[in-house]
């Protein structure tokens, strides 16, 4: 037992299984990912308050962050990676893996790959087996992304096999992407045929460095480039120009997949945010203009009529913006024709009947799809949705829905029912430092929906602000922060007073601390306990 034990302290990869076998064995029929998780992953995010989902962490810094690796981190490992490509074997290794285990691949890997390429002292093909060995058995994430960009560097189509395959994990898609554009032969038809078989951030990165060569590429694009499970919004204006999406549309008719297609790049780019948006798209005029036109017979669900409310309102925002986009071929002619072009679907007089069954489907996207139709089309289905609850009992999107009304009687009938169904006990478990996502805090999610909406109900859901103060998820104790400053004193209850008390000894976030310790004293709370 004791040598075990001192094999797995001296080479940290032994005894566990490699990250490439893993994913072999989680891979589906139709050769997509059927798990997202890593074997690494418990010891990856020990001490992490936010756990990210696959690829968020590289792909988030890599889009709105530059690298900034320190240079003695990076000769480090370079000194490292020259030693093991002139003695390779266990011992050379075992230093590299350990040191990369600490390390932030993403901030090193440009200019170690470059110091790397002008060092004298590296022996070329020992590096590329010892490259080859960290993707294939490597057990921590960080050494597997550094085998694979490593492997990017050799022009042989000896890995390929081994590069696509890591690739179809969105923490690796990006260095495979990189990767294979580096060092394979057909590599934009092999990144396509990679793109077709991946979601998430690992679509956004091959969609973004795919070339649109061949009309099966455009068509792609079109109809399934821009649907992911993390932000349309970064994948949109890529699909829309690559894929020739104005040109598309300008035909006299477009099939059902091109249409919905096009339906939600237009919504993504309407939507804005950390990407490049409608006013950054040179062809919005005619591609708007075109997808109205085909919308007056095409347009007959609640998703579809979703993306002609964005554009409706789009088209009737006030301010410059408009004047900028007078010059930027739009007009106010175009302009006033599109907005009638809406009108004319959005009057319809079929789709109450067809939002109210959307509203009662068992689909819950179908469902998503027809609450945010009905409140563009001003429905007013609350009561519905309030009798949805018991067969929904932890969605927390019914509750932020909900909750969204001006309404105190039906704020209350929602608080007490929340108080008598939601796991309060449970969700009041002590303070930590939680982001408070995942399927683990559905509860506490549910939760947040309704202290994000409780400010302006003084003294409503006591029991849900008490609860809340004691959620391992600082938001909810955020949001019940966010009531009790705008709350007179006396609506607090003696409940939540004496919690917030006792808990400012216990917050574990800093923020919130100094957040809390404000409270205390602008309401002077010891001084009102007293007096109570």
């Amino acid at each position: 037992m004791m040598s075990i034990f001192n094999q797995n302290t001296l080479y940290p990869w032994a005894g566990k299984p490699s990250i490439y076998e893993y994913i072999v064995s989680a891979l589906g029929d139709q050769g997509r990912l059927n798990d997202a998780r890593l074997p690494d992953d418990d010891e990856y995010w020990a001490g992490h308050s936010v756990r990210w989902v696959a690829g968020g962490m590289d792909g988030t810094f890599s889009h709105h962050a530059g690298g900034q690796a320190e240079t003695a981190k990076v000769q480090a490992l370079v000194q490292l990676l020259v030693k093991q490509s002139r003695s390779p074997g266990s011992k050379t290794r075992r230093a590299t893996y350990l040191k990369l285990m600490q390390e932030d691949v993403l901030s090193v890997i440009d200019p170690l790959l470059e110091s790397l390429r002008e060092h004298p002292g590296v022996v070329i093909p020992n590096l590329y087996q010892e490259a080859e060995w960290f993707a294939r058995y490597g057990a921590h994430r960080n050494v597997v992304k550094l085998g694979i960009a490593l492997l990017g560097q050799f022009e042989t189509e000896r890995h390929r096999e081994l590069v696509v395959t890591l690739g179809k994990h969105d923490e690796f898609t990006l260095y495979s992407a990189v990767a294979i554009r580096g060092s394979l032969d057909n590599a934009n038809e092999t990144l396509f045929e990679l793109a077709k078989n991946v979601d998430g951030w690992g679509k956004i990165q091959l969609v973004e460095r795919l070339e649109p060569q061949t009309q099966e590429i455009r068509d792609w694009l079109l109809r399934h480039g821009c649907r992911n499970s993390v932000m349309n919004e970064y994948l949109a204006c890529y699909c829309a120009r690559n894929g020739g999406l104005a040109e598309a549309l300008s035909q006299a008719s477009v099939d059902l997949e091109l249409y919905d297609g096009a339906g939600v790049i237009l919504s993504a780019l309407l939507s804005g945010g950390p990407a490049e948006d409608i006013d950054d798209y040179e062809d919005a005029a005619s591609a708007v203009g075109d997808f109205l036109r085909h919308s007056q017979t095409m347009c007959v669900t609640a998703s579809q009529l979703s993306v002609v409310t964005d554009i409706y309102d789009f088209l009737n925002e006030d301010g410059q913006r408009w004047e900028q986009r007078y010059e930027r071929g739009w007009s106010g002619d175009l302009r006033e024709a599109c907005k009638r072009l809406c009108e004319n679907v959005i009057r319809n007089e079929e789709w109450p009947a067809k939002i109210w069954e959307g509203i009662r489907s068992q689909d819950s996207a179908v469902r998503q799809h027809a609450i945010y139709a009905a409140k563009r089309l001003r429905m007013d289905i609350w009561e519905e949705l309030f009798e949805q609850l018991p067969e929904h009992p932890l969605d927390s999107h019914l509750y932020y829905e909900l909750a969204r009304t001006d309404e105190p009687e039906r704020m209350d009938r929602l608080v007490r029912y929340a108080e008598a169904h939601l796991p309060l006990e449970e969700i009041a478990g002590g303070p930590k430092d939680e982001i408070g996502y995942g399927e683990q805090y559905g509860p506490h999610q549910c939760l947040q929906s309704l202290l994000q909406a409780l400010d302006v109900f003084e003294g409503h859901g006591t029991k849900l602000i008490a609860a809340g103060l004691l959620s391992p998820a600082t938001m909810n104790r955020n949001m019940a922060l966010k009531c009790l400053e705008v709350w007179p004193l006396p609506d607090w209850g003696e409940e939540v007073a004496c919690a917030l008390q006792e808990l400012i000894a216990s917050e574990p976030n800093e923020q919130v601390k100094e957040r809390m310790a404000k409270l205390l004293q602008e309401k002077e709370l010891t001084a009102w306990l007293i007096k109570s």
